[in-house]
């Protein structure tokens, strides 16, 4: 790989190991109210809704992460120089900017929770928020080392 990929890739390691970080703060926090949540389910179709679009959402950002982590790390290792590197960062892009709108779609309207009790609630929020923006971020890295590697690819340096 040449410095500029080289680099790059660690910057998106980086990057997705500090939202893998957060994406794995906020499902402990979560969890501590997932029976209540899971009872109130039982009564109510909008409760039960939320719950399972919680999961989706904080599973799906904590995926694409570490999809994204374990790339960037066999990019870093191993040299790739294929076509097949060009779509499959290509996907990962396209992933990572349609992840975060899955979850900004659900997490975009959600405040805060001012009660007693509900601290690691709102922290689980705060993590959710960072994880949408890194996932931005890494949407647009992993276009660019895509660029990047098809100029590669068609014989024009990088």
């Amino acid at each position: 790989m040449g410095a500029l990929t080289t680099l790059l890739a660690l910057t998106i390691a980086n990057v997705s190991g500090y939202c893998l970080y957060h994406s794995a703060q906020s499902i402990p926090k979560l969890q501590r109210y997932e029976k209540k949540a899971e009872k109130a389910a039982e009564w109510s179709n909008v409760a039960e809704k939320r719950l399972w679009d919680t999961r989706y959402t904080v599973g799906a950002g904590f995926i694409m992460t570490s999809i994204s982590l374990l790339t960037a790390l066999s990019h870093i290792l191993f040299t790739w120089r294929s076509f097949g590197t060009v779509a499959w960062t290509t996907v990962i892009a396209a992933g990572e900017i349609a992840v975060s709108g899955y979850m900004k779609g659900f997490w975009g309207d959600k405040s805060k929770i001012p009660l007693p009790n509900m601290g690691d609630y709102n922290d689980a929020i705060s993590e959710t928020e960072k994880v949408m923006g890194l996932s931005d971020a890494l949407g647009v890295g992993w276009g660019l080392f895509a660029a990047l590697m098809l100029l590669r690819w068609l014989g024009l340096g990088v």
